[in-house]
């Protein structure tokens, strides 16, 4: 343990002074907003204990409450990390990472400290929509007469 603190890695030390920026930046709603994510998370993972594998799971949401928590937190999401949170298949995971992307709503870049990683984190707007939706669910001034963000009924 000593030596971690007398001698960090460059991920050890990243990951700190990323985690120092994000603490002084953010505001007591987003602080708020980082906490029912989490809770909605823990909250997922316990139901999805409870009933038969994939039932109540949707690896994409989860994915996106990892990041949202992960970004907020200064810590660093590896694609390995994101298939492991989301409870599916390699493929199927690697499928759903590939459809967010597409989507513009995950980036992934390659770790500059070691090129066989790949790091993922929300997109400008993976982080707008995280952060509408869980106003929409957090905020206890509802409007429910308007619609979803994006929705857009079959005619």
């Amino acid at each position: 343990m000593d030596q971690i603190a007398s001698d960090p890695s460059p991920t050890q030390r990243r990951t700190v002074d990323e985690m120092a920026r994000i603490a002084e930046s953010q505001t007591l709603e987003q602080g708020l907003l980082v906490e029912g994510a989490r809770q909605m998370l823990q909250g997922r993972k316990k139901i999805a204990g409870l009933a038969p594998k994939g039932l109540f799971r949707d690896s994409a949401w989860d994915m996106m409450l990892e990041l949202f928590i992960s970004e907020a937190e200064g810590g660093v999401v590896y694609v390995k990390h994101i298939m492991l949170a989301s409870g599916e298949s390699a493929a199927a995971a690697m499928r759903r990472i590939d459809r967010l992307h597409d989507a513009d709503f995950i980036a992934r870049n390659a770790d500059p400290l070691d090129h066989r990683r790949v790091i993922v984190r929300l997109t400008r707007r993976g982080r707008l929509a995280m952060i509408a939706m869980l106003k929409d669910v957090f905020c206890p001034e509802k409007d429910y007469g308007r619609t979803p963000f994006g929705y857009s009924p079959r005619r």
